[in-house]
């Protein structure tokens, strides 16, 4: 099996485009095996290296990701525009808006029974041991059927959790401490961590805080039989400072939205989670792991002139059977999986009393919703080795849905919405490896049912229903001396692509399906140690000069649309480019500068009126991070101030054959200007 750097006996690092750890991480290695096994494009992230700066928002924790564009909104937990392969890019601010992208905590599901998912209820990078990427139909084998693929966060455990207290603090009156503590007895093991983080923002009307708690304690039971159970709590309130024109972004206000701040936008966050998993390993080399999770979301929202109030219950099961093996005297790997979810949403609205003088005051109920969804994915995937270095990879995947939309409060309706759907799906890879090198190629079918945001959004002037298509893609990875390297190129023909228009605030106007639409891109990043091309013995002397850069070219549009022809969607920028250079020694001191460019921004509208223009963001950080005892870090953004796009609201009515608004020009989020953050740790 190819893996760029594996850790051979003397435990050399493991070396992946944009990623260097110890072969001491056992689980950083385990996932790299995994992702190298995977015939297209993946990405690891290790959330102990990114220790050495702030480590608190999903930009934070997905830099240097090629394929995965995280598109700010206000700072801290917002929620913020997290792509991949241009899934879920036009999303609304309410807490569900993002789609496309099966998020998974240690395998349970963390997007609601829909499929929809908001950062502000899961998503705490600092309490994460590691992240598994799995773009587009690369994530076929967790059972994810959507254009976007599948993130898996991986908690750590009392086995290998760190111990540590860590402040950190900064501009913008910025503040976050985190607790973690780790423990073993015997075949028992317990992980704990607590965080607490608050933001007043740069901008007017922009204060956040959270509360968030995770413990996970697992038994080794004499029979072969593993079982971990997994608790967490989390509390945030957000202040929605709202959207900008570009005019005022150039010239660096610091206002609210007037309208978001009239109305008081903001939200109110409760969620619990509880989850139980049992795993073994059989003599037949097979494994099983069979799981169950139940969450519950409660929130109010203020978005503009309606208020939503909303408690969610999701419940599930998961189970998967994987036997190593040959077949013909040649290697074989089958996968055997099923997953079951269940969830209800019974949420009510009322206007905002705003305009009575008392905004964020809830008036008569307008609006009562039951929602349901139900979901049922069973998978089969297949690795079997045709010898001379090459690998078959074939899957199999079927799949069905339902949501229905009970109206209770129309009692002239009679009956509710339903809509249900069904989907055979296919994947077919292959996989040559020699020595460093690897080639992949593979074909998959992609589907997504609908969300509840669309069965409650206006759908006219288009139709509704489950989101299809096919991806091609193709790419190589490895090692050439002191450069790891992996490149990926992809081409997506979607039917019904499912897209979204919003207001002002952030709330949906219409949703529904394009006709034919493309999605297609090159993903690539690569690593290389300069001290090692210059010919110094970097490993022996303890210190590395590490050379990072990850670029995402992103080219998606309508095809041959009876409104918009060949026009480009929105939001996405064509292309993003970051890089960083990082000096570290093995003692602990680290120092390094970073660049993001974003040659040109997206657009801001379907008629393609209104561009978001480039920019280029540097950063430097500097500190000390030990194995164990106190280090601390300084962390500078936006060194020289740049005013800039962070991202966008596609433009209300232009999905339709209507031209755009005339007052529609605030529809841009300000990017984080110069701020210095800093922070100290102490580990034992």
């Amino acid at each position: 099996m190819f893996l760029p750097g594996a850790a051979t006996a003397q435990e050399p690092p493991i070396e992946l485009p944009g990623l260097r750890v110890e072969g001491s991480r056992p689980e950083i290695l385990r996932a790299a095996q995994a992702l190298a096994a995977v015939p297209g494009g993946t990405g690891l992230v290790d959330a102990e290296a990114l220790r050495i700066g702030r480590l608190n928002t999903p930009a934070d924790l997905f830099q240097l990701q090629p394929g995965v564009l995280v598109l700010t909104a206000f700072g801290g937990i917002d929620h913020p525009r997290l792509s991949i392969r241009g899934a879920s890019i036009q999303r609304g601010g309410d807490p569900g808006g993002g789609r496309g992208i099966l998020f998974l905590q240690d395998g349970f599901p963390v997007n609601f029974s829909d499929g929809s998912f908001d950062f502000v209820e899961f998503l705490d990078p600092a309490a994460l041991d590691h992240a598994a990427i799995f773009r587009g139909g690369n994530a076929f084998t967790l059972g994810a059927t959507t254009l976007g693929g599948a993130v898996n966060l991986v908690s750590p455990t009392g086995i290998d959790g760190p111990r540590l207290a860590r402040v950190e603090a900064g501009a913008h009156d910025y503040f976050r401490a985190q607790l973690s503590l780790s423990a073993t007895d015997g075949p028992r093991d317990v992980f704990f961590t607590l965080t607490g983080f608050s933001l007043d923002g740069w901008r007017d009307y922009n204060h956040q805080e959270s509360a968030r708690a995770a413990l996970n304690f697992g038994w080794r039971f004499a029979n072969g039989w593993t079982n971990r159970v997994y608790l967490s709590a989390m509390r945030s309130r957000v202040e929605i400072t709202g959207v900008q024109t570009l005019e005022e972004i150039a010239a660096g206000s610091t206002a609210a939205n007037a309208f978001t701040k009239l109305t008081q936008t903001g939200r109110d966050t409760k969620q619990y989670r509880i989850g139980d998993r049992l795993t073994r390993q059989f003599a037949n080399n097979s494994t099983l792991s069979i799981g169950a999770h139940l969450a519950y979301v409660t929130y109010g929202f203020i978005q503009g002139p309606n208020i939503t109030f909303a408690n969610n219950t999701d419940g599930g099961a998961d189970a998967s059977w994987t036997l190593r093996g040959e077949i013909l005297s040649r290697p074989s790997t089958l996968t055997l999986g099923l997953r079951a979810q269940l969830g209800r949403r019974d949420q009510h609205t009322h206007p905002n009393l705003f305009g009575a003088g008392s905004p964020g005051t809830p008036g008569p109920m307008a609006a009562r919703n039951r929602l349901v969804a139900e979901n049922v994915t069973v998978w089969l995937d297949h690795q079997f080795a045709l010898g001379h270095g090459f690998t078959l990879v074939t899957a199999l995947s079927a799949a069905r849905a339902n949501r229905i939309n009970d109206n209770l409060l129309d009692t002239l309706s009679g009956s509710a919405d339903s809509e249900g759907a069904a989907a055979l799906l296919s994947r077919l890879g292959v996989r040559y490896e020699r020595k460093n090198f690897q080639w992949f190629a593979n074909v998959t079918r992609n589907w997504e049912p609908l969300t509840w945001d669309a069965m409650l959004t206006t759908l006219a002037p288009r139709p509704r229903s489950a989101q299809h298509g096919i991806t091609a893609e193709t790419g190589v990875r490895g090692t050439a001396g002191p450069l790891v390297y992996e490149i990926t190129g992809y081409r997506t023909w979607l039917r019904n692509e499912l897209l979204v228009c919003t207001d002002a605030v952030g709330a949906p106007t219409q949703f529904g399906n394009a006709d034919r639409t493309i999605h297609q891109g090159i993903e690539a990043a690569a690593s290389i140690d300069l001290l090692r091309i210059a010919g110094l013995d970097a490993n022996a002397r303890g210190h590395s000069l590490l050379l990072r850069a990850a670029h995402t070219w992103s080219d998606f549009y309508f095809d041959g649309d009876p409104v918009w022809g060949s026009k480009d969607l929105p939001v996405m920028p064509p292309h993003l480019l970051q890089a960083a250079l990082q000096y570290r020694h093995a003692s602990g001191w680290h120092g390094g500068v970073s660049l993001t460019w974003q040659p040109r921004g997206g657009w801001a509208d379907y008629a393609n009126t209104r561009r978001a223009p480039g920019y280029a963001v540097v950063g430097l950080s500097a500190g000390y991070a030990p194995k164990k005892g106190a280090g601390f870090f300084l962390d500078l953004r936006n060194v020289f101030d740049r005013r800039y796009v962070s991202g966008i609201n596609s433009g209300i009515g232009n999905f339709s054959a209507l031209p755009p608004a005339s007052g529609d020009r605030a529809r841009f989020f300000a990017g984080e200007p110069m701020s210095l953050f800093g922070g100290v740790e102490w580990k034992w």
